[in-house]
């Protein structure tokens, strides 16, 4: 999943030091809320170190009455996808990865097709759901589903 809306850049001000903003914390408890309603449970919580992805981390491990969140600098920009891939080999039976695009689009296509491609972007807040048969790698997944913030937002609503 993508991070919630985060502060503008800033001259001066380290792009890591980013927080989510006021609507971007509300935005993204709607989001948890409605992955909380789908019944989603969580074994693992990977986040980029960057402070607008740990505070979305937060808010779906408390939705979710999940696991603390674990930063793993693969997440991070300028991360790399195969230590992406290291990182879900550890066992477990669902992981939740908070993190930035374009990496997460470009994992979420090597993922389900085998090629890195950015053409497939997750909104602010945008989650999809990838299904690994047996260790997860590149072309080992199933894309389960991909829904926008607005649409997780309405699913908690019921």
């Amino acid at each position: 999943m993508r991070h919630g809306e985060a502060e503008e850049q800033r001259p001066g001000r380290p792009d890591a030091e980013r927080e989510l903003t006021r609507e971007g914390r509300a935005q993204f408890e709607g989001v948890a809320a409605g992955l909380a309603a789908l019944g989603i449970g969580l074994e693992r919580i990977l986040t980029s170190p960057l402070i607008r992805a740990r505070q979305t981390a937060e808010i779906l491990a408390a939705a979710l009455k999940g696991p603390k969140p674990v930063e793993i600098e693969a997440l991070a920009p300028g991360g790399t996808l195969e230590a992406v891939f290291r990182a879900l080999r550890e066992p477990a039976e669902s992981v939740a990865l908070v993190g930035h695009e374009p990496a997460l689009g470009a994992l979420v296509s090597l993922a389900a097709t085998g090629v890195p491609s950015d053409g497939m972007p997750l909104k602010k807040g945008g989650v999809a759901c990838l299904k690994f048969a047996g260790q997860p790698r590149p072309k080992g997944a199933t894309l389960g589903w991909l829904l926008t913030p607005k649409q997780l937002r309405r699913i908690a609503q019921g």
